[in-house]
């Protein structure tokens, strides 16, 4: 599949997550959660802009290779280049903004504890994986077409993708969000806490074993603990079944050269461990 083709597809997979996301809001959501059906039309909006202008630039490209003439009128492709790279680049910001105050107010709904929050949270969590395909092949679109035209445009066209890179920032601190958010909540169900750790792991959120550890378990899922260090960074460690700690001790891990750790609980006294 072409570079264009693939870009195609990750439009019309985000456009279908931001369908179901909207249906899963108007069916858990409350009315004061409104404004996010109005935030999720706005992102397949920004989403269909930044595909009208990368077919703008990919225009451009055509004419500066001689496959297509220019508009009449027209010397060459720069004014086609730049509308397109503009409309991108306006795009983009706004998808950055609608993402952070979308993803506020999915976290709201799930800290409310609404009826279907756990529902809509998970389709948001696929608008947001779908948003940073989306914009990892717009980027790499964008890369592709660069090739072969000149310094000023290249640094036109290297401009408008570090925008696309900051809206992608965006959908994966919000994802991260989600996540951590996820794992501040206590009795949460073993299957769900099996996706988020796996979630959680493939986002690259979990810290390096070492030999000791310090931290505040979270959750045991399977055979891990999951525990927070005074860092905020997530520790996974390999635990075994007869592992007695629950979530809110606060424990030193000290691996037993088996695979495994062992725990012993952390005394916090006035701000000082021992």
């Amino acid at each position: 599949m072409s570079m264009d083709n693939e870009f195609h597809v990750a439009h019309y997979d985000l456009d279908a997550m931001v369908d179901a996301f909207e249906k899963h809001v108007a069916e858990h959501g409350e009315p004061k959660h409104g404004q996010l059906i109005v935030l999720a039309q706005d992102i397949k909006k920004d989403a269909g802009n930044i595909a009208t202008g990368m077919a703008s630039v990919g225009d451009a490209k055509a004419i500066q290779v001689g496959e297509i003439a220019p508009a009449q009128g027209q010397e060459n492709h720069k004014p086609l280049l730049t509308r397109g790279l503009a409309r991108i680049q306006d795009a983009a910001k706004s998808l950055a903004v609608n993402l952070a105050d979308a993803g506020k107010q999915v976290r709201t709904l799930v800290k409310d504890k609404v009826p279907g929050s756990d529902t809509v949270a998970k389709a948001w969590d696929n608008v947001l994986d779908a948003t940073s395909h989306y914009t990892t092949l717009g980027m790499k679109r964008l890369t592709g077409l660069a090739h072969g035209m000149d310094s000023e445009d290249r640094y036109a066209i290297g401009f408008a993708s570090g925008h696309l890179q900051s809206a992608q920032d965006v959908s994966l601190v919000q994802r991260k969000r989600g996540i951590i958010q996820t794992m501040n909540m206590p009795r949460m169900g073993e299957y769900i806490m099996q996706h988020v750790l796996q979630d959680a792991k493939r986002l690259e959120m979990i810290e390096p074993c070492k030999s000791v550890h310090r931290g505040t378990v979270l959750h045991v899922i399977g055979s891990e603990a999951v525990l927070k260090n005074a860092k905020g960074q997530l520790l996974a460690l390999p635990v075994t079944p007869d592992f007695k700690f629950k979530a809110g001790d606060n424990l030193v891990m000290k691996d037993r050269g088996d695979g495994f750790y062992s725990g012993k609980r952390q005394l916090v006294e006035r701000g000082v461990e021992r």
